[in-house]
C-alpha cells in the first residue's frame, strides 16, 4: 500500500519537474489570454512584428490625441446618459 502511494507522489514530483518549463510557459500564455480578452491588458504588433502589451491605465502609444470633435462627441454622449439616468430615476415610485 504505501508503494503505490510513493510511487504516486514520486511519479507527481518528477512530471513537475520534467514539464515545469512548459507547464509555467502554459500558465503564463493562458493568463495573459484572459487578461487580453477581458480588456485589463491591451496588445498590438509594433512595426517589428513584436507583440507589444500595456495595462489598461497605460493606453497604447503612439496614437496621436483625440481631436476636439470627438471629445465633444464623448462629451455629448455622456450628457445624455446623466439625463437618462435623472429620468430614470424621476420615474420610479
Amino acid at each position: 500500500m504505501y508503494e503505490v502511494a510513493l510511487g504516486y507522489v514520486i511519479g507527481s514530483a518528477a512530471s513537475l519537474f520534467l514539464f515545469r518549463a512548459w507547464i509555467k510557459e502554459n500558465i503564463v500564455s493562458n493568463t495573459l489570454d484572459m487578461l487580453i480578452r477581458e480588456d485589463y491588458v491591451r496588445s498590438w504588433i509594433d512595426d517589428e512584428g513584436i507583440i507589444q502589451l500595456s495595462k489598461l491605465d497605460e493606453g497604447i502609444p503612439d496614437l496621436g490625441e483625440i481631436s476636439p470633435e470627438v471629445w465633444a462627441q464623448f462629451e455629448k454622449i455622456i450628457q445624455e446618459m446623466k439625463e437618462e439616468d435623472e429620468r430614470e430615476e424621476d420615474d420610479t415610485p
